[in-house]
């Protein structure tokens, strides 16, 4: 039996720094589809899913294909269980955090058909697996930062954009097919129309500015928490509680739903003579 454990810390100095839900979403998409991850494996397909986190996939991993049923335990941790082929066995990646903070664990114990335990055969095989999964778990990590860095980037630019209130560079941060829904309005669909209808809403104040308050990250999108200062046409600002939930779509905006009552906004204002 080849038993090996392995903690890898997540967050390095100079790296952008990760959360137990960036990791989650990470181990997710490996566990989906290897290949970006594993470089040891050339195929890597989903056969059925048992339930939302149970499922069954067909990999070929140094030349041979077998099945593993995986497990997800949100935010804790993915347990594969290899069906078949020449090497059996469980494998495990796990995230844990103490003080010396947040760690990504993998561990497997494999048996290898037909082999002695112990034997100078197992114990190679062994050292090169161990190689391997150390290259998956440092492949998964930067490939979970440089999607957070990007997404990071695209909240960045989106806001930006919408404080500054140019519908034009609005209209460009949204795919062709994006979808909005703002407050209790209709949806609207499509960059032109979501530009005309946010830009019709634009008109009816001076300007604002989003101060974020929470953010949340999952595989598919960010929910956020802001007070949004609004600046109405008097002059006088109004401050608002608002969660948007954004679905990015490549380096583009592709779904928005913003969970607002902007009523107040246009409460007891001041006609200006």
């Amino acid at each position: 039996m080849i038993e090996v454990s392995k903690r890898v810390p997540v967050n390095e100095p100079g790296q952008p720094v990760l959360t137990r839900s960036d990791v989650w979403k990470g181990l997710v998409m490996k566990a989906d589809n290897a290949l970006p991850f594993v470089p040891a494996m050339t195929h890597c397909k989903v056969l059925n899913r048992e339930s939302d986190m149970v499922f069954v996939r067909e990999i070929e991993f140094r030349g041979e294909r077998c099945r593993e049923r995986i497990t997800l335990v949100p935010e804790q941790r993915v347990e594969f269980v290899r069906l078949d082929g020449s090497v059996l066995g469980t494998i495990l990646n796990l995230i844990e955090e103490d003080e010396s903070g947040l760690g990504l664990r993998f561990s497997f114990k494999l048996k290898l058909a037909g082999v002695e335990d112990g034997s100078p055969e197992e114990i190679e095989y062994g050292k090169v697996v161990e190689k391997d999964y150390l290259k998956a778990v440092d492949a998964t990590l930067a490939a979970i930062r440089k999607m957070k860095s990007a997404r990071d980037s695209l909240i960045r630019r989106y806001y930006d954009v919408v404080d500054s209130m140019d519908l034009d560079a609005f209209k460009a941060m949204h795919s062709a097919n994006a979808r909005v829904t703002f407050a209790n309005f209709p949806t609207v669909q499509g960059a032109d129309r979501i530009a005309e209808a946010i830009g019709q809403f634009w008109s009816t104040i001076r300007g604002m500015k989003h101060e974020f308050v929470n953010r949340w990250d999952h595989p598919q999108e960010t929910i956020l928490e802001a007070a949004v200062h609004y600046t109405r046409k008097d002059g006088s600002v109004v401050t608002l509680p608002c969660v948007s939930i954004l679905r990015p779509e490549g380096d583009q905006v592709g779904e928005l739903r913003i969970f607002i009552d902007v009523a107040p906004v246009y409460a007891e204002q001041k006609i200006a003579s």
